[in-house]
Formats: C-alpha cells, structure tokens, sequence
C-alpha cells in the first residue's frame, strides 16, 4: 500500500491544522498576536540552535543564545509575554499621576 503525495499533503495539513487550533484554543489569556508569535517560535529554535551547536566552543555565548532562544520559543508557543503585559500596564493612561507643587519660600 503506496501513499501518494496528495494524501501525504492533505494528512500534513491536517495536522497543521490541528495544531494551530489547539494552540489558539489555549492561549485564551495571551497578549501575543499570532504573527508574533510565529516569528518567536522560528526566530527562537533558530537561535537555540545556535546556541547549542557553539555550547562547547563559546559557553558564555552559546548560553545567552540558549537562554534567549528558549525564552522566544516559551512565548510563541504560550501567547504570554511578560515584559510585554508590564509594559501594557504602565503604558495605559488610567495611571495619571498628579504632581502637588510645595512651596517653601512664599511671602505672604
């Protein structure tokens, strides 16, 4: 029983399919677009890589390419960022600050 390239198409898609349903199902809490996210998971495994393949010949390097791979990685695949949220929060204008001026020196 041969399978065609058709039927290996259709099943891939499928499954990409499935994926990326069950990826969106489950970034119900996200503050992550899907482009972003997309872009860390290739951007991270590209990265880690990277990292990995240098981790004998540059440990320092290959460490920080590591930590900062597998931190896009965790964000593309999560729909989470944390530095991205905190700057949401401190970003909205229902912060306002109000600014009380004190004199000291004031002549009657």
């Amino acid at each position: 029983m041969s399978v065609t390239t058709k039927e290996t198409n259709m099943l891939l898609n499928y499954a990409l399919e499935k994926i990326k349903n069950k990826l969106n199902d489950d970034c119900i809490d996200g503050n992550v677009s899907t482009s972003e996210r997309i872009l860390s998971v290739v951007a991270g495994g590209l990265i880690l890589g990277i990292g990995v393949k240098q981790l004998i010949k540059r440990p320092m390097t290959a460490l920080t390419g590591v930590t900062l791979g597998g931190a896009l990685v965790y964000r593309g695949i999560t729909g989470h960022c944390s530095i991205k949220s905190t700057i949401d929060k401190l970003s909205k204008d229902d912060n306002e600050v109000t600014v009380i001026e004190h004199r000291y020196f004031v002549k009657p």
